[in-house]
């Protein structure tokens, strides 16, 4: 079967829509950011970059027509590289504007499924569905439209309570910070507490530890994978979070534990004074 090969300024037809797309070069210096893109950040460029200036942009960036200049609708990252990369054209689709509210919902529903924004960006999406008419009534009809449960609506929304300073920390951390517990730090009252955990999250803190973490926090005894055994008045125990590998790791603690009682043991042996000889009478 032949391939058809798309030649520049050729119209493109989707299979799902009427719309014509069009594939176009154009100098860089025409095309502009989407201010109300949610994703703000874009770490770790420079191997794209060196990846574009050797090949260019593979997948094109789609772009919209915006007076003089040409809207970024997907590929703000591609973009960043190409100019970083010192390119002076770029080959784009340029396509229709369509609604903004529902141009917004496909971002952010991409985003999501590629899990491609931290958790402020995210939070930042939904609120600018809320707040961009009245399409959506409730946080249900919100879930609704991008495929997720209420539950985690209501979860990331309550990340808004988080303080200003501790969003932006998130913000602009190269550490993908978990979802839900940033979601779950955000319901701690105490300040102080929120913060620590926030910072414990952007280093990188393993979630386990996290979620040990935020029980104390709200006042709950952490749950515990725990072995004692107890013989002639002597007792030996072994105790930690309790994890999917709890045993293993309580199996290692305790085989630590035995060889530093051996290696003590034999100490105290070389250390233990000879014994006076008794004559016989």
């Amino acid at each position: 079967m032949s391939t058809k090969k798309v030649s520049k300024k050729t119209p493109l037809r989707t299979g799902s829509t009427d719309q014509e797309h069009t594939l176009q070069s154009i100098p860089i210096d025409r095309v502009m950011e989407d201010p109300r893109n949610e994703r703000k950040t874009h770490h770790h460029l420079d191997d794209l970059a060196a990846s574009i200036k050797m090949v260019g942009v593979v997948e094109p960036i789609t772009v919209t027509p915006e007076g003089e200049h040409f809207k970024i609708v997907t590929g703000h990252r591609r973009y960043r590289a190409a100019k970083q990369a010192g390119l002076a054209v770029l080959e784009v689709v340029i396509r229709q504007p369509e609604d903004e509210h529902e141009r917004r919902r496909k971002s952010l529903i991409s985003n999501i499924q590629r899990e491609d924004l931290n958790v402020v960006e995210m939070v930042d999406g939904l609120n600018a569905l809320f707040e961009d008419g009245q399409q959506f009534r409730s946080q249900r009809e919100l879930a609704e439209a991008i495929g997720k449960s209420e539950t985690w609506v209501s979860d990331m929304l309550a990340i808004n309570q988080l303080a200003t300073p501790l969003q932006e920390k998130l913000r602009i951390s190269e550490v993908r910070a978990p979802y839900d517990s940033v979601a779950r730090i955000a319901r701690v009252k105490d300040l102080k507490k929120q913060a620590r955990l926030v910072d414990m999250v952007i280093a990188g803190v393993p979630t386990n530890a996290i979620r040990e973490r935020l029980s104390e926090a709200k006042g709950q005894r952490p749950r515990k994978a725990r072995v004692m055994v107890e013989i002639d008045g002597y007792v030996a125990a072994v105790s930690g979070p309790k994890a999917h590998n709890a045993h293993a790791k309580l199996l290692a603690a305790t085989t630590a534990l035995l060889d530093k009682v051996i290696a003590e043991s034999a100490l105290e042996t070389e250390e233990e004074p000879p014994r006076p000889r008794h004559s016989a009478a």
